[in-house]
């Protein structure tokens, strides 16, 4: 490179690096053609963003959101990541996944629906990707918890990969994209930052009671709803918020099941089957209330809540809220014998109990057979026989549509290449297993399903050495992930999904503190 003499009195204070020497002026008309270029892309990036905001947004936006991420990595090393705020949009997105109506957003001109969820995830998106990329003790924690249980995230990010590439050969490629950056931020994310915050102490108790509260205040408004016949805050929304839509006004306007017209309580979900479902992935944390606090206060409060459940599900009219609410019990059985045997050898209540355990579930299979009030509840009776010949025909033209194209038909593409649409006109399926073969193929479903068996296998694995009771709370997650299994069989709906996910997290990071106690012999065991 030729260097050519500096003006005269230039010193090294002028901040070159050779005293006296000066790189050769460049011409001017480069930077006014880089400037011009420059100006030209962003007029056409603007120009694009005016036209198409309303039907191609996620895909306008990602080349920002590259740039951003990149920004980001970029940034200098430094153990005083923003943490906190991390921690308050988590809190702030769970609270608003259990509590808000995700259907009532803001509306604006030319913008998707501003929900609670979404004014949470994305700071959230942006705060985590921060602290992981400035915090090198962040990063080597989060890589320490999710080795404690591999397979959970890497079937994650296998099924978001195939999600992504799932996108190319949809016949809707914008739909197909807005639904892997729904599963991104709320699913994926929410699992990653949910496994580093759970790992804290404290975190994993705070959000039990935060679950408990949540199912007091839901089934106090669906008693409410049931005597109002429709939901509370019907007729008494801002004006701001999306109520003009048909589908909100649809969710509004609530439902009541064909054959029977009775009125379905749905709280503050879109449907009353996603309110059963909430009810059963949190009866377990009810339940463990009631079995391990030491405090007769809280034990009867929650031995009292289960009642309340039962009767809000009951008014759901809804078979799988039955199943999820008795699973729990059926397996809380299981997990107690089985931590008793594990922590008292010479036990004999606990080995007594995981002998008597296979005939006790072969009494409770055979009573939801032979007793008409069980069968009724679990298996319906002709009420819900359109409902049952609905999802066995669906099953029929699916499989083969799978085997046709075991790779897929696109991300949320699943119902409308199944083409089968409800009473009420809307295009539908009933059971999330078909529904992911269908989006994703034949390997997005073992990726998922796996990924939720290798959580419910590692906490099953981690259980009996958990020694202090946040850890103990292993077994409500455990229950609560097998019977999110057992609903999916025959519900596609996913308005639980982000609390599922946050429980796959939470489950992640027990088992790395369970994995990474201090050994201590004299620690006294615990009536669970």
């Amino acid at each position: 490179m030729s260097l050519s003499k500096a003006p005269e009195g230039l010193s090294a204070a002028g901040g070159f690096a050779l005293s006296g020497y000066t790189p050769p002026p460049k011409h001017r008309w480069h930077r006014e053609i880089h400037l011009a270029l420059v100006v030209c892309l962003a007029a056409v990036y603007g120009g694009l963003l005016a036209l198409f905001a309303g039907s191609l947004l996620v895909e306008l936006l990602a080349p920002l959101a590259l740039f951003a991420l990149i920004l980001v990595w970029m940034l200098p090393d430094t153990e005083n990541p923003p943490a906190k705020l991390m921690f308050g949009c988590f809190w702030g997105f769970i609270g608003a996944q259990l509590l808000w109506p995700d259907y009532l957003a803001l509306d604006l001109p030319g913008l998707p629906w501003i929900t609670a969820l979404r004014l949470f995830s994305l700071p959230l998106l942006l705060l985590f990707m921060i602290c992981l990329s400035v915090s090198p003790s962040m990063r080597g924690e989060m890589a320490r918890i999710l080795k404690s249980a591999p397979w959970t995230w890497k079937l994650l990010v296998g099924f978001m990969v195939m999600a992504v590439l799932s996108i190319g050969y949809s016949d809707n490629p914008g739909s197909s994209a807005d639904k892997v950056v729904v599963a991104g931020l709320y699913w994926t994310l929410i699992f990653f930052a949910g496994a580093y915050i759970f790992a804290q102490p404290g975190r994993m108790t705070a959000f039990a009671w935060l679950l408990w509260a949540a199912v007091l205040f839901l089934c106090v408004m669906g008693l409410w709803e049931q005597r109002l016949g429709r939901v509370p805050w019907a007729g008494h929304i801002p004006s701001f918020l999306a109520v003009g839509d048909e589908s909100v006004q649809r969710i509004l306007g609530g439902s009541a099941r064909a054959a029977t017209g009775i009125y379905r309580v749905q709280s503050k979900f879109s449907t009353s089957l996603n309110l059963a479902e909430f009810l059963g992935l949190v009866t377990p944390f009810i339940l463990h209330f009631t079995v391990v606090s030491r405090n007769w206060i809280i034990r009867v409060a929650a031995a009292m809540t289960l009642p309340l459940m039962f009767v809000v599900i009951i008014a759901t009219d809804s078979r799988l809220g039955i199943v999820g609410f008795a699973l729990s019990f059926l397996f809380y059985l299981f997990f107690w014998g089985y931590r008793r045997r594990a922590t008292h050898g010479d036990s004999l209540i606990g080995t007594a109990v995981l002998f008597a355990y296979p005939a006790l579930l072969v009494a409770f299979m055979a009573s939801t057979m032979f007793v008409p009030r069980v069968s009724a509840m679990v298996w319906g009776n002709g009420a819900q026989q359109a409902s049952n010949e609905a999802r066995q025909e669906q099953y029929r033209a699916g499989i083969p549509m799978v085997v046709k194209q075991p790779w897929g038909y696109g991300m949320g593409r699943g119902s409308v290449r199944l083409g089968f649409f409800s009473p009420a006109g809307i295009n539908t399926i009933d059971t999330y297993v078909l529904a992911v073969a269908l989006e994703v193929g034949i390997p997005g479903l073992i990726c998922y399903f796996g990924m939720v068996g290798g959580a419910i296998y590692a906490g099953a694995r981690a259980v009996q050495n958990a020694r202090d009771r946040e850890t103990q709370l292993l077994i409500p997650l455990i229950i609560a992930l097998a019977n999110f299994m057992v609903i999916k069989t025959i519900l596609s709906q996913l308005d639980n999904h982000p609390l599922v996910f946050a429980m796959l997290g939470a489950t992640v990071a027990l088992v790395y503190r369970v994995k990474n106690q201090e050994p201590d012999v004299d620690t006294p065991q615990t009536n669970s």
